[in-house]
């Protein structure tokens, strides 16, 4: 979160002799912005700078208060004002960042919270602000740098650590991005792969990627010990032993500045910041950006309670599929930030995906109340309806958020469901004709037969009851083909 503070030194420098009034006008402002009241010490400020125009300091409180207040444009277009009159102002800067963040302009608060590192290099806060707005334009390794040195200085800052951890997950995602496209279905992307798959508790995919890369180039070093901990994870200690005994040790000569030996060596930063230029160093690189953000996780986790840890914990059980687990940890960080737009929707859709999008409906109306222009947000609402069996309601929600967003394929499914349990057949078949390109699991098959047969349209009904019969039958024959543990 941002530091905050009410600006005075400026304003007394500047004010030799103030009208009593006014100085208790400045002094009313401050207390209203302490008090977590900056709505009401607005107009107060705007009383105060068209009065001393001159004065940066009362046009800096200003944008403080804005800033609190949630009117983030007014605060850009003061902050970006104070800059073309004082431009090397750093609370301008930091301020101007800060806000253009909160409005999405993240390209624009990079520029802006250069300037503020660039004049206070030792200012905290306009690191970790720098390092979320690089977050955001998914400018992952400059992050990472900007994350590192506040985690150095302040150890105990969660908000420090989460950061670094999605910083460097994004840098190794973004690195085997690029290894896919030049080699794909090399070793060296099937191993990385595996690691992706481990991490996400699929243990089976992850030893099948594993041993395919293995098959490919026996001599990558680490992947008998990554089968190991597979086998270990899933509870074969004796076959995760004989796993470890086949690992080839580095060589004698691993003395360079390689990714692979500096990552051999633990040196793991040095690892990640090496120069890679083939696809095996390259993937020596994603492994150091993996374990680096492990150990920044595995620190935010030793931490207090926080948000940030929370929001660790929920993201780490989404990737596998846990989504209760998910639901309980994205509670935990609402604790933290109540009222946050972001933790709201993430918990709302843990619920759905929990098969339990009905509990959602408070949070999904209070999301709905702060922004009625969201097609997500009707459309979730209109689905929980669904699911407490109130269709009818459901429809209004659903049609509004296909208005808003037509090419939300979701949408169309289940507002097809909706009309379909009202009765409204032609207009559920629509709809659910609209939802087949997406329909992996056969459902919106199913349904569309039902509209069918409901329109009286018996053949169609008949063609799509096959096809749903046929996905089913697919579905079966790729679970038997699902990976499974087996030995060494």
């Amino acid at each position: 979160m941002l530091t905050i503070g009410i600006v005075w030194p400026g304003l007394q420098a500047g004010w030799a002799q103030p009208a009593a009034d006014a100085a208790e006008k400045m002094r009313r402002a401050n207390a209203l912005v302490q008090a977590d009241k900056p709505e009401q010490a607005i107009p107060i400020y705007h009383e105060l700078v068209a009065a001393f125009p001159k004065m940066p300091s009362l046009r800096v409180n200003l944008a403080v208060a804005q800033y609190k207040a949630g009117r983030y444009q007014e605060a850009v277009d003061e902050c970006r004002a104070l800059v073309e009159q004082q431009p090397e102002l750093f609370s301008a800067w930091l301020f101007l960042g800060a806000s253009e963040l909160k409005l999405g302009q993240a390209a624009d608060a990079v520029e802006a919270l250069r300037k503020a590192a660039a004049l206070q290099p030792g200012d905290l806060n306009a690191r970790l602000m720098l390092a979320d707005a690089l977050l955001e334009r998914q400018q992952f390794k400059e992050a990472a740098e900007q994350y590192t040195e506040a985690a150095r200085a302040m150890p105990e800052s969660p908000r420090a650590w989460y950061g670094l951890g999605r910083s460097e997950e994004g840098a190794a995602g973004e690195i085997f991005d690029r290894l896919e496209k030049a080699r794909p279905g090399s070793a060296e992307v099937l191993a990385l792969a595996g690691d992706f798959e481990f991490e996400r508790g699929q243990m089976a995919q992850a030893l099948r990627q594993y041993r395919e890369a293995l098959a490919l180039r026996p001599e990558l070093r680490g992947l008998h010990t990554a089968i190991a901990e597979v086998y270990a994870k899933t509870g074969h200690p004796q076959w995760a032993t004989t796993e470890r005994a086949r690992e080839a040790r580095p060589g004698a000569d691993c003395a360079g500045q390689t990714p692979e030996c500096a990552f051999a060596a633990g040196q793991l930063e040095q690892a990640a910041a090496a120069f890679a230029d083939t696809p095996e160093q390259t993937y020596w690189q994603a492994k150091a950006f993996q374990a680096l953000a492990l150990r920044a996780y595995a620190r935010l986790a030793e931490l207090p309670a926080s948000r940030e840890r929370a929001e660790a914990a929920a993201n780490a059980y989404e990737k596998g599929g846990r989504y209760w687990e998910a639901v309980v940890a994205w509670r935990e960080a609402l604790e933290f930030a109540k009222g946050d737009t972001g933790i709201q929707r993430r918990l709302a859709l843990a619920l759905c995906h929990s098969n339990d999008c009905g509990a959602a409906l408070p949070l999904i109306q209070d999301l709905l109340r702060r922004d009625k222009s969201s097609a997500e947000f009707h459309y979730l609402y209109g689905l929980a309806l669904i699911e407490v069996h109130d269709p009818a309601q459901a429809i209004q929600y659903l049609e509004t958020a296909l208005e808003r967003d037509d090419k939300f394929q979701p949408t169309h499914g289940a507002l097809g469901e909706a009309y379909l349990e009202v009765g409204r057949w032609e207009a559920a078949i629509v709809q659910l004709e609209a939802a087949l390109a997406d329909d992996d699991s056969g459902t919106r098959h199913y349904q569309l037969a039902r509209a069918y047969q409901g329109a009286g349209k018996r053949e169609r009904a008949a063609a799509v009851l096959r096809e749903y019969r046929e996905i089913l039958s697919r579905h079966e024959v790729e679970e038997k083909n699902e990976p499974r543990i087996t030995p060494p």
